[in-house]
């Protein structure tokens, strides 16, 4: 299993430090009780979010990481579905928090996605995602690998900061938050040489106060400039 080899573990257990202090201060601040764990895998998270004292549900994809899921974390009810299906994903009730780590960056249609976490929220969303470099609201095509840690098609779009940011509006959060803190990972660390390849958001549809977390003010979008001019009059 993929998911239990040490690169995966260990950028779990980085993200992890700080997704659970995040919680922590949220909880004292709004009742945070039931917990869907989207895009949950084998529910490495899930036993995680448990430990905070939340209900927790997990949905994936996939359904053998669903039926493994299922034996690891007893504690948890785990379900099949697909984050990109409205029809799928309305079958859902909705939770006072939405986890999703590492999982947008694997989605064919990201708009639809969050759209989907939208609806399925009843606070906040906790979303962590691979970022394209770049201040433009774009995403960029891959074509991933061929195993269970990948998309369901295998090819995904990834967006840019500022897009992810403009969906989260756009789908109904009032307030979205990005931490600017520090991750115990590479992923999170740009340096001379590498662009910062992952970013956490926080959507939210109360206004928060949390450590590290910044409002970003909305971003404008406007029609893309076609004009190949390099100085417009």
């Amino acid at each position: 299993m993929l998911f239990d080899q040490p690169f995966y573990l260990s950028i779990n257990e980085a993200r992890w430090i700080v997704a659970q202090t995040i919680l922590n201060e949220i909880k004292l601040q709004i009742d945070l009780s039931s917990c869907l764990d989207v895009g949950c895998g084998p529910g490495w998270f899930s036993q995680k979010l448990i430990d905070l004292g939340l209900s927790v549900t997990g949905i994936d994809g996939r359904l053998e990481l669903v039926e493994l899921a299922r034996k690891r974390v007893e504690k948890a009810q785990f379900y099949c579905g697909d984050l990109e299906s409205k029809n799928q994903i309305s079958s859902f009730s909705a939770a006072d928090l939405v986890f999703c780590f590492g999982l947008l960056y694997h989605t064919e249609n990201p708009f639809r996605a969050i759209r989907n976490l939208y609806a399925l929220t009843k606070k906040v969303l906790l979303i962590e995602s691979i970022i394209i470099p770049g201040d433009n609201p774009i995403a960029w095509l891959v074509k991933e690998g061929q195993n269970e840690t990948q998309g369901l098609t295998h090819y995904a779009l990834i967006p840019s900061r500022t897009c992810t940011i403009q969906m989260l509006r756009v789908a109904g959060f009032k307030y979205v938050y990005e931490y600017n803190g520090e991750v115990n990972h590479e992923d999170f660390k740009a340096t001379d040489t590498k662009h910062q390849r992952r970013r956490i958001f926080l959507a939210s549809l109360v206004q928060l106060g949390v450590n590290n977390l910044v409002e970003v003010p909305e971003i404008s979008t406007p029609k893309y400039n076609f004009s190949n001019k390099s100085t417009i009059s």
